[in-house]
């Protein structure tokens, strides 16, 4: 006899289950038993480390570690420690009362099996408006009011669900504007848009704690800060009056970040230095609600690391948070097709849009928003 067989994917395993004729009644707790997931952890010691793995193996589960741990010989290991639902909820339970402070993991393991359990909210797209003159990829185009206002009009009926607002360039080497000029640029949109457009949100990129106090004032809902908080006071002013706060990766500024792409482990070095930035937010008083991670593609790494970025950004979800990327027009889109032009970049940036969508990423940040809007359809009828 020959057996027909096929690979079921994550994402269908509910509808699967429910057509071989599964009790309806049950299927959420049978989700749990086939839905496979791995979650690294990070510098445990070998005590720590042993009992992981022992109650892994307890409950069927596996847990890769550090081959010193059995003797010692290092100080510290990662683990990977890898299950079902079902499996490593009871491995978060074993470990509650274990000793070493590993009561906390278990609460770190339930938060995970939460976030892939969670229903998955639709990709946002966020419309690039820039009003400075030297932008990388459409400088000068929308300095004036009027151009500029049309240009968020034309962005919204396209598709776009959030108006990003920036009159600072961050393109490697370039020179900072003045916090007036950009006051000035900045708050007379966000007041038209917010008027205009009340149900769209309205988002300001900014590094000036000056220019976003004003743009709060003006009535924007979200602050993109692209400096990954130099300044601590961001925080304290969107905690101050609730709103959300785009926490972006990046090392030095325009000058020296193409300087400072050296990473041991790209994925595992930004993953933590985000977290550590989350972390002083909420402790500084920022709702976990109002907080949005990026992880900055562009700013202090090269292509390479772009790419390696983008294969692996669904890992990010993890941490629970919003996640935007911003991939439009950038100088590894246009390695792809071999361009220096930034608009040339537009459809393999669309592409890229959707290859986003497909990881379930929340925000996409672009320039060319109609492009993305069919390829938003697209991802839509895949569903």
């Amino acid at each position: 006899m020959q057996f027909l067989s096929k690979t079921v994917l994550k994402k269908f395993i509910k509808d699967e289950i429910s057509s071989v004729g599964f009790d309806e009644g049950y299927i959420e707790q049978a989700i749990k038993k086939h839905l496979f997931v791995s979650i690294k952890i990070f510098d445990v010691t070998p005590s720590q480390a042993s009992i992981i793995k022992q109650t892994a193996l307890s409950c069927d589960c596996d847990c890769a570690v550090n081959r010193g741990v059995i003797d010692c010989s290092v100080s510290f290991s990662d683990c990977i420690l890898s299950g079902t639902v079902a499996q490593l909820t009871s491995v978060a339970k074993k470990l509650s009362s274990q000793p070493f402070s590993l009561s906390k993991l278990s609460d770190v393991i339930y938060e995970k099996i939460e976030v892939e359990l969670s229903n998955k909210p639709k990709t946002k797209i966020m419309g690039i408006l820039n009003l400075t003159p030297d932008s990388f990829s459409d400088g000068g185009e929308f300095v004036e009011i009027d151009k500029a206002m049309n240009h968020a009009i034309d962005m919204i009926e396209a598709g776009a669900d959030i108006i990003d607002i920036g009159a600072q360039s961050t393109k490697p080497y370039s020179d900072l504007v003045s916090v007036v000029y950009e006051i000035e640029k900045v708050t007379p949109i966000v007041t038209a848009l917010k008027t205009a457009f009340p149900h769209i949100e309205i988002s300001v990129d900014t590094m000036t704690l000056a220019c976003a106090k004003a743009a709060i004032e003006a009535g924007a809902d979200i602050i993109n800060d692209v400096s990954f908080l130099s300044n601590p006071e961001f925080v304290k002013i969107c905690a101050l009056e609730n709103k959300k706060l785009v926490i972006m990766h990046s090392r030095g500024n325009s000058k020296t970040m193409d300087g400072l792409t050296y990473y041991e482990s790209i994925v595992d070095e930004i993953f933590s230095e985000i977290n550590n930035k989350v972390q002083f937010a909420l402790e500084s008083g920022l709702s976990r609600n109002n907080v949005i991670i990026d992880v900055g593609f562009g700013f202090a790494k090269n292509i390479d690391q772009n790419f390696n970025l983008l294969k692996r950004i669904n890992e990010f979800k993890s941490m629970g948070f919003p996640l935007l990327a911003g991939v439009s027009r950038k100088r590894f889109m246009q390695d792809v097709i071999n361009t220096k032009e930034p608009k040339d970049a537009d459809f393999v940036s669309a592409l890229c849009a959707f290859y986003l969508m497909q990881n379930e990423v929340d925000y996409i940040r672009v320039h060319n928003v109609d492009l993305t809007s069919q390829a938003f359809k697209l991802h839509q009828r895949l569903l």
